[in-house]
């Protein structure tokens, strides 16, 4: 009798053909439930439908999981389904196995059958997923949500024993509603994680790092960005154009100081015959530009974005390139990994998050508008706020990502559209360029 492997067992069971699988999922130990229904293809991996129990119920993707049969077992007991990362830290144990090698028809076979989604194995959050519905006449939809009851506990509320202490503390300040439950809010949640899915960040870049500090639920509108973004897009067809893009006015005044360097008017400025050569070299609006280059024109910008990138300094009322700007002159290519390396600007954690977020935008060929929300949103969703506590607003983004705003407008990457602030005029190149920096 041939002997088969757990894996060859788990595909025995996978349907013939993919049908819609209609599941509820119940948060144990919580009286009254939280729970939800919603419908899932049957042929996806445990790996998405994570991302899907983690959209439909509201929590954020903060803490370890792991899925456990209860109809399917080994000698060692009920087989485990674990997260990838997990697997690669510790190693597969007896009885496990990789949750992006197991799909839900495999774990689940029929009506009435259930697996355990385990969440936080130091709260001890479990949830009781049970297959209700196989709908075979229908097209295969895309996951949704059709249904619940009830919030989701707060992260780090401490399980069912410490949720309920929680309730008891926060009964009279309202600032929680443990009934609130909008299936729209769910739904939507759940269109943006499988967005993600198709279309994820960068496995192991900071940004994805980032992301996994929000939730879903917390920065709907960011998520979303992050969907269109197309954060795995390629760059081939644009690199020289981004190259330049990203290069030519730092380049200019780099070369502009060598040797010598340029020696300053008496009020600090680029003197009269650099500011004539760059209206001829450099294409950009010569009424911005100025006849002396002072201040608020593009050129004291170039300056200022340049010593931000430490490419130059200003000595005894003259302008030098900085060690690493003579360097980045001497080899072909390295003013470009500088500046990717470089970005976003600006020091500090909240200087960093916001110009994540900025970039983010650029790379989902958002509008004016639609980038102010998401900056907003994702700020207020990272704990930040102005000094009084109230709301952020424009004013208050767009000084946290100074460095990294003045830098993106001065090389055309971000362009105002003063016909109509809802529809975006920045450049593909700099959509391209964005990308590539958050994939780092």
């Amino acid at each position: 009798m041939k002997v088969l492997t757990p894996r060859q067992m788990r595909n025995q069971r996978r349907r013939p053909a993919a049908a819609n699988f209609v599941m509820r999922i119940e948060i144990d130990c919580i009286t009254p439930p939280i729970w939800r229904r919603f419908s899932v293809p049957s042929n996806i991996e445990l790996d998405q439908l994570h991302s899907i129990v983690q959209a439909v119920m509201g929590w954020g993707d903060q803490h370890a999981h792991q899925w456990v049969s209860v109809h399917h077992s080994t000698d060692n007991g009920p087989d485990r389904y674990i997260a990838p990362e997990v697997i690669e830290r510790d190693g597969y144990q007896e009885g496990e196995f990789g949750e992006d090698e197991v799909r839900i028809d495999e774990a689940v076979t029929a009506v009435g059958e259930y697996v355990r989604y385990e969440y936080n194995a130091r709260a001890r959050w479990s949830h009781t997923l049970v297959l209700e519905q196989i709908v075979e006449d229908q097209p295969i939809s895309e996951p949704s949500c059709l249904d619940g009851a009830r919030a989701c506990p707060p992260e780090d509320s401490g399980g069912p024993i410490g949720y309920r202490e929680f309730l008891n503390g926060q009964a009279s300040n309202g600032l929680f509603d443990p009934e609130r439950f909008v299936p729209a809010e769910s739904d939507a949640a759940v269109t943006i994680a499988v967005a993600l899915h198709k279309s994820p960040p960068v496995g192991s870049s900071l940004f994805e790092k980032f992301l996994r500090r929000l939730s879903v639920h917390s920065a709907p509108k960011l998520f979303a960005a992050v969907a269109e973004a197309e954060l795995r897009g390629g760059y081939d067809n644009y690199f020289e154009v981004m190259r330049e893009g990203a290069t030519r006015q730092l380049l200019w005044l780099l070369n502009s100081a060598r040797g010598g360097g340029i020696v300053l008017t008496a009020f600090g400025s680029l003197p009269p015959d650099l500011v004539a050569s760059a209206r001829d070299e450099l294409d950009w609006d010569s009424e911005w530009i100025g006849v002396t280059a002072g201040s608020g024109s593009q050129l004291a910008v170039l300056v200022e974005v340049a010593k931000t990138l430490r490419l130059v300094r200003k000595l005894r009322g003259t302008l030098i390139l900085t060690g690493l700007g003579a360097s980045v002159l001497a080899y072909e290519g390295e003013l470009w990994r500088h500046i990717v390396t470089a970005m976003p600007l600006g020091k500090g954690e909240l200087a960093q998050e916001a110009g994540r977020i900025l970039f983010l935008t650029l790379a989902a060929g958002l509008s004016q508008s639609e980038r102010s929300e998401v900056m907003i949103e994702g700020l207020t969703a990272l704990g930040w706020s102005t000094t009084d506590g109230t709301r952020l607003g424009d004013d208050d983004w767009t000084w946290m990502v100074r460095d990294t705003l003045v830098y993106l407008r001065m090389i055309g990457a971000i362009v105002s559209n003063p016909l109509d602030q809802h529809v975006s005029a920045d450049p593909e190149w700099g959509r391209r360029f964005a990308r590539m920096v958050l994939s780092k």
